[in-house]
């Protein structure tokens, strides 16, 4: 009899713990951000190695002078190809931007800065197959007081593979006026 108790002990123990429920498996772990979606892809156009000069359909008032080169522009992918990162030079200046498409607000995003001390912010977006942005950028050196101004870019792909940059200002009237005019071809590679 004394070792009845123990066993009905035991078999009471073996049934109590069988009825416990186990903790729930831990959900799965979310798969990693990528910038695999089309919206990552929609300024594609603009990737490349790039001659620069103003548009000649629009030419003056800002026109290379005779025996100048073209601006060069190069853009590429960074970044795990989150990133579009442009590096140009001029005859007088060098600058940089990073553009990036932010998944929060659904927009894309440009910083750009440039070698004598400026930094332009936009965002914007594509828009009828040209990707357009809006910005704040410093007035020009030559403006008498400090401040910012509205600053519309738009980066258009032709039929013919190049691009063209327009840049515009926002008067204080709402009318925009053109501050440059630029296309961009493909730079060709050397023979």
């Amino acid at each position: 009899m004394r070792f009845l108790f123990p066993m009905c002990l035991m078999g009471s123990l073996v049934a109590t713990a069988a009825v416990v429920p186990q903790a729930p498996a831990p959900p799965p772990a979310p798969p990693p951000l990528t910038c695999e979606g089309p919206e990552y892809r929609q300024f594609d156009f603009w990737l490349g190695t790039w001659d620069v000069v103003p548009n000649p359909a629009t030419a003056p008032p800002r026109g290379v002078p005779a025996g100048q080169p073209p601006a060069t522009n190069i853009v590429s992918r960074a970044h795990g190809g989150c990133v579009l990162i442009e590096n140009w030079t001029t005859p007088n200046q060098t600058g940089q931007s990073l553009n990036i498409y932010d998944r929060a607000s659904g927009r894309w995003h440009q910083t750009w800065v440039d070698s004598h001390g400026g930094l332009h912010e936009y965002w914007g977006g594509l828009e009828n197959g040209r990707m357009v942005f809006l910005g704040q950028v410093p007035l020009s050196a030559a403006v008498p007081v400090a401040g910012r101004r509205t600053v519309r870019l738009s980066f258009t792909p032709l039929a013919d593979g190049r691009v063209r940059q327009l840049a515009e200002g926002l008067a204080a009237d709402g009318s925009w006026s053109v501050n440059y005019d630029f296309i961009y071809s493909r730079r060709q590679a050397a023979p």
